[in-house]
């Protein structure tokens, strides 16, 4: 397909790319519809306006219900997240000029395609410049020349010639920066103080066990025994907690996929496993450190002293 910027392409643009051997052509424009929806919610919908004949040569379109041909100008295609999702109803639509009117559905998509959940014909976008042109190989046509024509073509028109895997890519829902960078700072601000928290608690509880781990010495440990075990009951401690909230994210993050799977619209589970080890050997690094120098501190003194102490 062949995108362009935001004045779109001309007539004479989309008659360059058609007159390109071997292929089939979809002049589409983006618009938009707003419908209103249990009588209180006015619903906004990213919608494409495109020929009927040209869109059926070269979209297809996932498709639960009735035909790309139907569509007309006194017809829309819709999603089956509209609340009116039946072929052959009505649904009272603005335009994205404002204009009232009342479409009758023709299809019924699964889900949008891209950034649209909505096709209707240019005569419902009135004013919406060609912005993309959808381009399908003719049965027998040769690749290599096609791609040759179709790269020219786009050069001409000021326009970006995309494979079907580039332009998924390109107009996949991604993270703004700016929100991204909130998240980390949030994120940041979190960790920073589940450090303080862990590490106040290490010490405390640490500095309390001076008489037990007098005692540990007094039974006969040596001091880097002693060491050893609270090194390992602090890692023991990171562990567990890091395990409790992993799981307490999968099953939140389950809940998700299930409920976005419900509305048609079900992703994958992408575990940050450098992030997640990251963060677990960041608490790790803190609860020894928090945890071995005070007993460490502790061993210093002679082990009759602390044993001696009454809690």
């Amino acid at each position: 397909m062949i995108t362009g910027g935001p004045g779109g392409f001309g007539p004479a643009a989309v008659e360059g790319v058609r007159a390109v051997p071997g292929t089939e052509v979809s002049a589409t424009s983006a618009t938009e519809l707003h419908v209103l929806e249990e009588g209180v919610a006015l619903i906004r919908s990213e919608a494409r306006a495109a020929d009927p004949r040209a869109l059926a040569r070269t979209a297809d379109l996932p498709l639960v219900a009735g035909r790309v041909a139907n569509l007309d100008d006194g017809s829309v295609i819709v999603t089956e997240e509209w609340e009116r999702h039946t072929v052959g109803s009505t649904v009272d639509v603005r335009l994205g000029d404002g204009t009232p009117r009342t479409l009758r559905i023709a299809a019924v998509m699964s889900i949008g395609t891209g950034n649209n959940g909505a096709y209707v014909t240019p005569a419902n976008a009135p004013g919406a410049p060609v912005d993309r042109i959808d381009v399908r190989l003719a049965p027998g046509a040769d690749t290599a020349t096609a791609a040759t024509g179709l790269a020219d073509a786009a050069r001409q028109a000021g326009g970006t010639l995309l494979t079907k895997q580039q332009w998924v890519a390109d107009s996949s829902p991604r993270t703004k920066r700016t929100t991204r960078t909130g998240f980390l700072l949030v994120l940041g601000i979190a960790l920073l103080y589940t450090g303080i928290a862990l590490a106040n608690t290490l010490v405390t509880a640490t500095s309390d066990r001076a008489r037990e781990l007098a005692l540990l010495r007094l039974a006969g440990a040596t001091r880097g025994q002693v060491l050893r075990l609270v090194a390992g009951e602090s890692l023991t401690v990171v562990l567990v907690g890091a395990a409790t909230g992993t799981l307490v994210a999968a099953l939140n993050l389950a809940g998700i996929q299930g409920a976005l799977r419900l509305l048609d619209a079900g992703g994958a589970i992408v575990v940050p496993w450098a992030a997640l080890g990251a963060t677990t050997a960041s608490c790790a690094a803190v609860a020894l450190v928090s945890a071995v120098v005070p007993a460490a501190l502790g061993l210093r003194r002679r082990a009759v002293d602390p044993a001696g102490l009454r809690d």
